[in-house]
């Protein structure tokens, strides 16, 4: 289900499922974390993206989760399983681009969380719906939910289960901008990559003592020089 393409300095993660709507099992998401931890250091930019047209996932398997119900003992793994996805995501030091195509529902929405700038396209749409199931979610990544689009918005999301247009998502916060994903993606891969990672850790942690000295060294970057050329 989890593929892995690299062309040039992008990294392309695809969710590639049809036949359940790339709904996601405990395997999957292990898988996820897996493929993830390969992508080489030098990559620009990774993106999170499907390959199956008019969805992005539907979240985690029902089918699976259903014995859930009657088998204690699956619990906790499908649990750690998703953890393991997400945080294998949040720890990539290269900007992570989710790019959602069609529905992203349920556990997806926590992996698209994890991205440091979520793409819609314009028939995109967005449902968090354990509520209807009766059942919960990630403690985490309702922490991260909260932190993005308000402890408000989270709680319409999570408490009246609606699905939310691609236009609504971004007046909200949940995604960043509608349009194509690619053209986001290939217009961050253009710039430098070291540049890149350094911004990232900068973001993520602003308070770190070792940025003032990154800030300082990446004036002598190739990429620097060779720009400081047409200025002299």
């Amino acid at each position: 289900m989890i593929s892995l393409e690299i062309d040039g300095t992008i990294a392309r993660v695809t969710l590639s499922r049809a036949a359940r709507r790339n709904a996601m099992a405990t395997a999957h998401f292990l898988e996820l974390a897996r493929v993830v931890s390969t992508i080489p250091h030098d990559t620009a930019v990774v993106v999170l993206r499907s390959g199956v047209p008019g969805i992005f996932s539907a979240g985690a398997d029902l089918g699976e989760a259903a014995r859930l119900a009657d088998e204690p003992a699956l619990r906790a793994p499908l649990r750690l399983a998703i953890r393991a996805a997400v945080d294998s995501l949040l720890a990539l030091p290269m900007p992570l681009v989710a790019a959602v195509e069609g529905g992203c529902h349920g556990a997806a929405v926590a992996l698209i969380l994890a991205a440091d700038v979520r793409v819609a396209a314009p028939g995109a749409s967005f449902a968090i719906p354990p509520a209807k199931l009766g059942i919960g979610y990630p403690a985490e990544d309702l922490a991260r939910l909260s932190m993005m689009i308000g402890p408000g918005q989270a709680a319409r999301l999570l408490f009246t289960a609606s699905t939310i247009d691609a236009g609504e998502a971004q007046r909200i916060g949940l995604v960043d901008t509608v349009g194509d994903p690619a053209v986001v993606a290939a217009t961050i891969a253009a710039n430098d990559p070291a540049a890149l990672t350094m911004l990232k850790a900068m973001l993520r942690d602003p308070g770190q003592p070792g940025h003032a000295r990154a800030f300082e060294d990446s004036f002598a970057s190739p990429r620097f020089r060779a720009a400081a050329q047409r200025y002299r």
